[in-house]
Order: structure tokens, then sequence, then C-alpha cells
């Protein structure tokens, strides 16, 4: 009997760590993903994702809107990362925009508070290398295609006059 495969390594596609997305993503907690929200310097926030509620995230910094825990020379909890930043991958967030519609797509850009163009841009990066490294498997985008239909659901739609 052979043994199951085993599950791609989500992290395979390696970070260059240019931090884009410490600059600019706002890290959502996940208790139930095994976040300690007591460990974290954390604030509620309004979040897309979750319509109406307020969610816990990381503190992001006030002069400049990057997390708390970016310095100098990069993540100073990386070893105990939250969740979000453990499985977060730019190359991901590109490949499920690309399964997604056009209008779907155009639908995120407007909103203005969903994606950000440093971030995807260099996800297109990542995702070419990843590619060329024949690692497109191991960014399973399904989690963020599901991401994205959900806050496109929840978009209110334009009145016509």
């Amino acid at each position: 009997m052979q043994d199951a495969p085993s599950p791609p390594d989500h992290n395979a596609v390696p970070c260059d760590g240019c931090t884009a997305c410490c600059k600019n993503d706002q890290v959502i907690l996940r208790p139930e993903a095994g976040d300690d929200i007591a460990s974290y310097r954390v604030e509620y926030i309004a979040s897309a994702l979750y319509p109406g509620e307020r969610v816990p995230a990381l503190q992001r910094d006030p002069r400049t809107g990057h997390c708390v825990y970016l310095t100098d020379t990069g993540c100073s909890i990386h070893g105990r990362a939250p969740w979000t930043c453990r499985r977060f991958h730019c190359a991901r967030t590109f490949k499920a925009l690309g399964r997604l519609s056009q209008a779907k797509r155009a639908a995120l850009w407007t909103r203005g508070d969903v994606l950000d163009p440093a971030v995807v841009e260099r996800g297109r990066d990542r995702y070419r290398l990843a590619r060329e490294m024949g690692l497109d498997a191991a960014l399973d985008a399904d989690m963020q295609v599901a991401a994205f239909e959900k806050i496109i659901a929840a978009t209110p739609r334009p009145r016509r006059r």
C-alpha cells in the first residue's frame, strides 16, 4: 500500500523579504488557527472580509501605517508570527486574482481597501519564479479566491438611476 502524497509546502516558494505585505496589508489575527491574541499588540478593525464586525489585527504604526513589528532588519516577531503572516505569499494573491473574472478583479481594485499595487506587482514576480521552479502547485489559491469572492459579494452595488 502506498502512502498518500504529502500536501504541498505552502511556503515552498521563497519569499525575497521585500516586506511590502508588512507595509500595506492589515494582518487579521485568527485565534481558531492558533494565534494567541494576548501575545501581540492588537487593534480591532473593520475588515472587508468580515463586514459589520470589528476583528483583532496587528497594530499599525500611526506614523507609517506599517506593521508595528516591522523593523529596519525585517519582522521582529518572525519566529512567532501570526497564522496570516506564516500563510501569506504575494504569489498566491497574484495567482488567485488570475482565477477571477476581469469584472471581479475590477471590483476588488475599485474598493481601494483590498489590493495593494506593490504587493500584487511583487506577487507577479514571485509567481513567475514559482512557475519556473515548478512550484505552482504549492501555491494553493483556493482560500484566497474564496476570500476575494466573499469580499466581492459583500461589496454594495452602485444604485441605478
